[in-house]
């Protein structure tokens, strides 16, 4: 800025290189359809819920100032149309209480002695299951910033074939990668001209999968009914699946990021959505 023909800093403080303030510009709309199945039984407590829905904004960012969200050409905000980043057009989720009805009091075996109730009774079974289909991202420009200097923007499809989208775990240099064709998919990409803003979430990437479970034993105390034990098994991510975030967690990418428009890490999956799996034991005492 100091080259300017009016002097330094002719546009900005010179304290600052980028300035952002929020508008109330922003757009969006959101529809879904939402079922629920819930049963209730005497051992048994199940809900199975399903949501088919989209999303669309200008930006995605909550409330109260992040640095997400931003509109990269100010003079048409509209350019920044697409789904939300938090869009999940199918989600299903679902969870389970079970206590096997087996021991003392119980539907079978109610009379048991207590050394056997230690034993075969007070058994207990949790689960949760979530998935849904394909995350949005989009490809960046990377360090480059046509339109906003405080923005490097999203990169633009010029037209060639979008190779599919795989996730393979076998591409050149046997690490894994968004696409079947790293190289044609890069070469349907180009740097955006001066007052482009890219495509916006114009991508699916891999869906979250999940299922959590939990084995619990109850142990009454001798001396009170009243009084119990419990041991618990707690597991996390059970299957270990795996799945990629080709945005790094970022809506904005980077150096070394998936993508972003660089042919040192074009594709390259290096970052997870989720943890692999954890397992917890705890013992819990009741009165």
């Amino acid at each position: 800025m100091a080259c300017g023909i009016y002097g330094p800093f002719m546009m900005f403080n010179p304290q600052f290189s980028a300035l952002s303030a929020n508008s109330s510009i922003g757009k969006g709309n959101y529809h879904a359809m939402q079922w629920t199945i819930r049963k209730r039984g005497r051992d048994f407590i199940f809900d199975l819920n399903y949501t088919w829905s989209k999303s669309i904004d200008l930006g995605s960012a909550p409330e109260g100032g992040t640095f997400t969200g931003f509109i990269i050409n100010t003079f048409n905000p509209s350019q920044m149309r697409g789904v939300s980043s938090y869009d999940v057009t199918h989600s299903v989720n679902a969870s389970f209480v079970y206590q096997i009805p087996v021991g003392r009091g119980k539907r079978f075996g109610s009379g048991m002695i207590r050394a056997l109730d230690a034993i075969v009774g007070g058994w207990e079974v949790t689960g949760l299951y979530r998935q849904t289909s394909g995350l949005p991202f989009h490809m960046t420009n990377g360090q480059r910033w046509p339109t906003n200097w405080n923005l490097g923007g999203n990169a633009t499809p010029n037209g060639q074939p979008i190779p599919t989208i795989t996730n393979n775990e076998n591409a050149a240099g046997g690490s894994p990668n968004l696409w079947d064709n790293p190289a044609a998919a890069f070469a349907a990409y180009r740097y955006d001209f001066p007052g482009e803003s890219g495509g916006r979430y114009n991508l699916r990437g891999q869906g979250l999968f999940d299922i959590d479970t939990g084995v619990y034993k109850n142990f009454t105390m001798p001396w009170s009914e009243k009084q119990k034990l419990q041991f618990r098994w707690e597991s996390y991510n059970l299957t270990n699946s795996v799945r990629f975030d080709p945005a790094c967690g970022s809506s904005t990418g980077g150096g070394g990021c998936g993508n972003t428009l660089s042919g040192g890490s074009f594709g390259k999956l290096t970052t997870q959505l989720g943890t692999p799996r954890q397992m917890q034991f705890a013992l819990r005492f009741q009165w």
